[in-house]
Order: C-alpha cells, then structure tokens, then sequence
C-alpha cells in the first residue's frame, strides 16, 4: 500500500503541466461552418417548408440563433394547427411558428380518439361547443373533400334501451334541434332494426350527417399547407419552458428538447395563442395567466375492435344514451377509417383516470401528474358525486368482461371472443367549481400585457369543430391584439411605397 502511495506521490510531483492559455493570445473564428449560407436544401424545403430550410441556413449568422415571427402557437394538435392556417389564410403578410412538444403533429388526443366527424347532438345551445360543433362539422366534411382524405358519412343511432332512457332519446333531440343539427329522426325498435340488424334497443335518436375520418391524417395534411405557405414553420421537439416579456415589446419563448438539458431554443413574436391540450394550465402558468383556474385532469380511453371476420357487426355510429356527469358519453361501436390501424370496428371508450398526464397504460405514472389530480378540489367533488361512475370506469379498465357488458346492453350477440385489443386514447377535461365537468370551451384572455391568448379547456368535439374552434380564436385574437388596426397600417405603408415608386418613376 506504502508503495503504491509513494508511486502516485511521486507521479504527481513529475507530472508535465498543462499547457496555459494566455490572456494574450488571440483566436481565429470562422465566418460561418459547414451547411451555413449553403445553396437551398430543395429536399429539407419540401419536407419542412421554405421557411424552415432558410432560417436552418442562415438564422446563426444572421440573428443569433434567433428567430422572429408575427405570431407563436404553442401545441401542434388539430387546434394548434388548425389556427395556424386560419391565420394564415387571413393575414397573407403574417408570420407564424407552430410550436410542438413531441417529434411528430398530432401525437395525442388528435391521433387516438374514436374519429367521428360529431353532428352537434350533446351541447348545451348557445355554446361555444354546439356553434363551433355545427359548423366545424361541415367544415370538415368540405376539406377532407378537398384534399381526398379518407370520410364516410355513416351515421349514427344513440340508442336507448328502456322507455325510461327514451326520455333522454327525446331530450337529446330537442337539444340537437335548438343546436341546429340537421336531418335527425327519433326511431323505435323496429325501424333501428332495420338500419342496424345487431342492435336491440326500445328507441334511437338516428343522425344521418354524423360521420367518420382519421383526425391524424387531417392534422397532417394541415401541417403540411402551413409549411408549404413559405411564411411558416412547425417546430418539433420543443418543449416550451417559459415566456419572457422583451423590452421591444415582443414575447420570447424558450424551450428545450423534450428530456434534454440543452441547448436552449427560442423564438420570439408580437403576440403567442397557446393550445397546449393535455398541459394547457401549466402552459398557460408559464405565460402568466391564472395558474388555479381550469386545471386539467386527463382520463385514459381503453379500445377494443372486432376481430376481423366479425367487423360487420354493425355498420354506423351506435351509442347508448349519455351517463349523465357530463363524461363519458359511454362504451360505442364506431367504424373506423385510420390510415394508422385500418379499417376497423371499435368498441370503447372507457374513461378511467390516468396517473400520469400521458397515461396510455393503466401503471403509467409520474406523482407530479397524480398529486395535482389528487388535490384538485373540484375533482374529488365530481368523484363523490358520481361514485359509481368513477369506480365503474376504474373498474371497466381493468376487466374486459365488465368493459364488454356496457357494450352488450345494446348488442346483446357480443360476446368476449368477436374482440381483441385495439389502442388507448387519453382526453383533458376540465372541472369547474362544485364538481361539474366544463361543458364548453374555455379561453383565458389578454395575458401577459395583452399579448397572450390563451385556450384552457377543448375536450371532445374539439377535433370535429377544429377548423371553426379556428375561426373563432382568430376573431378573438384579431380583436385582442387589434391585429385589424395594424393590418390597415401594414397595408398603407405598402400603398404609399408603390405611391413613392410610380411618383420617382
């Protein structure tokens, strides 16, 4: 051991010094590095857009690092984008960047729901959610016709089982009436008989315009126009961390990789929407808005599907008539046409409460996630309102039998071997005071000086009603930001320019 001691000792006492780096001596620094100021990337150009391949290009030589836009949006899900190309198309001189936390759009409540197109059958009239579900749905139906995406205008029975859930038949149809849902019949036994040979039920309310489509797909195709516009940009994997109020006056947003210290990106805008779904309270925190109000609680949606050679058992949308609680709507069949899973019949969903924000497993976990849930005071009092609900959905999750048994009310020829495992969806949803489940869209305004919009709670029609929920953030935003104002000043400076040309010429 001595030796050994003496060895290091006298190692440490010959070891060469380092070389020093003198404060005298000066350093070189190239002007730019490789794939800087390059010839256009036409394959990055095609894949991400022009704007994207020019500032990969340029923006560490030209401003840093750095790059600015007219506005952010924070969350590239159907709503996030969605208002991106309604900007767009309204604002021809704007900039706009699309901020998304995952490496892909779309990656989850618009990527694993059911994919029905909804008529605007459940919501309270007058409501942000009715309008925006009746007119989105058309909406929708036009650009999946425009751009050749998979949509079947298949139908829909809610059907009731007993004279004593008729009454909810009837009360659904006097909603979807005041809702302006077009084409609705209420049916009895024998008439869904007809339509649906599989389904025994006392009365149905019928929607003939409900319909399917794959949501992804739609989110993609979206994505796709707003970098093909040439003055947008989806950036991905960038996970906003926080929001900073410029002495320009501008919003900075920085983020970083998800699960990556660094390096640190940023963005800057004059005015930031964030539609941040599953985190959209602590997003919205972080921008400065009201950290209490309209906190997410996330549930996770279990499906199964019909095994192949049992796919034809039903045709259309068939649902039992709402549980009441204001979720869920309760375990359905619905045809599916996902360019992801297939052209399938799927049961479900369940609406189990998930332990993690991102709990697609039932063991999914983060105690963060679990607390925030645990101490959410109106969710407890939803709970202890609706025990059974809440211990029958926990309950439904784990047994396949139970899951099954809600679906066989209705389809009574189901049985446990016509099905195998499919996926799982998991939605936000928002409690408000005295445990009742936010029955509308809910929108915080004119955060952080006036700059920020942001969207607080869009749960399910939310895909459905996407491009009109569009339309109606960018009224909103167009009136907070007075974006009218400085459109018209935009527009006479251009006027007095082609003026100050043709005057010179």
């Amino acid at each position: 051991m001595g030796a050994f001691a003496t060895t290091g000792m006298l190692y440490m006492a010959v070891r060469p010094e380092p070389p020093k780096v003198h404060a005298e001596q000066k350093l070189s620094f190239w002007e730019t590095l490789p794939g800087e100021n390059n010839p256009v990337n036409h394959g990055f150009a095609k894949l991400r857009g022009m704007a994207a391949e020019e500032r990969f290009r340029t923006a560490l030589s030209q401003n840093n690092g750095k790059t600015d836009f007219d506005v952010v949006i924070v969350g590239g899900g159907i709503i996030g984008l969605a208002t991106a190309r309604e900007l767009l198309k309204r604002f021809p001189n704007m900039t706009v960047a699309v901020l998304e936390k995952e490496r892909e759009v779309a990656a989850h409540q618009t990527g694993h729901n059911s994919g029905v197109i909804h008529a605007g059958i459940y919501y309270k009239p007058g409501s942000r959610m009715a309008y925006t579900c009746v007119r989105g749905q058309e909406l929708m139906y036009e650009y999946c016709k425009q751009n050749q995406l998979p949509v079947e205008r298949c139908g829909k029975l809610i059907v009731a089982v007993n004279e004593k859930e008729h009454k909810e038949v009837e009360r659904l149809y006097e909603i979807a009436t005041l809702n302006g849902v077009k084409d609705l019949q209420v049916l009895n036994s024998e008439e869904i008989r007809r339509l649906e040979p599989n389904v025994v039920a006392y009365s149905a309310l019928y929607s003939p315009n409900t319909g399917i489509t794959d949501y992804g797909l739609v989110a993609q195709c979206i994505a796709n126009e707003i970098v093909q516009s040439g003055r947008a940009e989806i950036k991905l994997a960038f996970e906003v961390s926080k929001f900073e109020n410029r002495p320009d006056g501008r919003i900075e947003v920085w983020g970083v990789e998800p699960n990556q210290k660094g390096p640190t990106l940023k963005v800057t805008a004059k005015n930031v929407i964030t539609c941040a779904g599953f985190y959209s309270d602590r997003v919205a925190g972080l921008a400065g808005g009201n950290p209490a109000k309209a906190k997410v609680v996330t549930f996770r949606g279990t499906y199964y599907q019909l095994k192949p050679e049992y796919r034809g058992i039903c045709r259309m949308n068939v649902y039992p008539v709402p549980s009441g609680g204001g979720i869920p709507v309760g375990v359905h069949f619905t045809p599916t046409v996902n360019t992801r899973r297939g052209i399938q019949m799927i049961v479900g969903p369940g609406a189990c409460l998930t332990f993690t924000r991102e709990g697609y497993r039932f063991f999914d976990f983060k105690l963060k996630d679990l607390w925030d849930s645990l101490t959410n005071v109106n969710l407890m009092l939803f709970a202890l309102k609706n025990p059974a609900l809440s211990i029958g959905e926990l309950y439904k999750d784990m047994n396949k039998r139970a899951f099954l048994r809600a679906a066989q009310a209705y389809v009574p020829g189901l049985t446990e071997d016509m099905v195998e495992e499919s996926f799982a969806g998991v939605m936000s949803q928002v409690f408000e005071e005295g445990g009742i489940a936010a029955n509308d869209y809910i929108l915080e305004r004119k955060v952080m000086d006036g700059k920020i919009l942001c969207v607080r709670n869009a749960p399910t029609p939310a895909c459905t009603a996407s491009l009109a929920i569009a339309e109606m953030l960018i009224d909103t935003a167009t009136e907070d930001f007075n974006w009218d104002k400085e459109t018209k000043m935009e527009d006479k400076k251009v006027s007095q320019k082609h003026l100050s040309t043709a005057v010179a010429a």
